[in-house]
């Protein structure tokens, strides 16, 4: 009906190996905008290079684009920080054991 005693750290390991995983994708989606600003800055230089005159407006477009990209980055790095460090899936799960009376 319920799991044994011995099986509720492995829960606790699956819901550890899980979070890590997370915190890995999470990673790489915040290392992704950083390659696509690359691209972006190799183009508004090539830009700026054809139409000196135009350096302002490029410019500017380029920090607003910049700006936006990188909100995918800073969430995909505080989603990753937050499974790694903070894990809430860990005190739901000692709580939820807690309470069918597996723990101490």
């Amino acid at each position: 009906m319920y799991e044994q005693a011995g099986s509720v750290s492995s829960g606790l390991s699956s819901i550890l190996v899980a979070s890590a995983t997370g915190a890995a994708v999470a990673s790489l989606a915040g290392m992704a905008p950083s390659f696509v600003q690359g691209l972006a800055v190799g183009k508004a230089v090539e830009a700026i290079g054809r139409q000196p005159e135009a350096a302002d407006s490029i410019r500017g477009t380029l920090i607003v684009g910049s700006v936006i990209a990188e909100t995918g980055g800073v969430y995909g790095l505080l989603v990753a920080l937050l499974l790694i460090f903070v894990n809430p899936f860990v005190d739901m799960y000692v709580d939820a054991m807690r309470a069918l009376g597996f723990g101490q």
